[in-house]
């Protein structure tokens, strides 16, 4: 085999594995969605009814653009309500803070765990896990003019 079919046999075998191992363009971190995340988290954790909220924003070639929001609330506040208020504030800050409709968002909502002492932090029982639904109206005429970058 030649030198010259040889280096080209070896840089298609790298690509092929770049490909495969996810690094290329499509694997793209994106400011705007890491910003939705963080953005929801702090407005939950300002509301009186959250115990603890966190994040982890997860991108590449095989999975796309997802978002995981966890929250626990306190045990004592109407749970449908609050589920509502939450996707709420997630459905405003994905429409103000990302360009793209392409962005997965799953949302899981505990109630606030039991412990020693009268309460805990900790996570208590699952009460929902999903997406963030649809919202009733338009976004553009409840929260403004969509954002323009992902």
């Amino acid at each position: 085999m030649s030198t010259a079919v040889r280096s080209a046999v070896l840089g298609s075998l790298f690509v092929i594995v770049g490909l495969l191992t996810g690094c290329n363009v499509a694997d793209q971190y994106y400011e705007g969605v890491d910003s939705f995340g963080k953005q929801t988290v702090a407005d939950w954790k300002a509301m009186p009814e959250v115990v603890e909220a966190t994040y982890a924003y997860r991108h590449g070639l095989d999975q796309g653009q997802v978002m995981y929001l966890d929250v626990a609330i306190r045990g004592d506040v109407d749970k449908d309500q609050m589920i509502g208020q939450l996707q709420e504030v997630a459905r405003r800050n994905l429409w103000q803070k990302t360009s793209s409709n392409d962005v997965k968002v799953n949302l899981a909502v505990h109630s606030e765990g039991s412990g020693l002492g009268g309460g805990s932090a900790m996570p208590g029982p699952l009460i929902y896990q999903g997406g963030l639904g649809q919202g009733s109206g338009s976004p553009e005429e409840k929260y403004g003019p969509r954002a323009t970058t992902r």
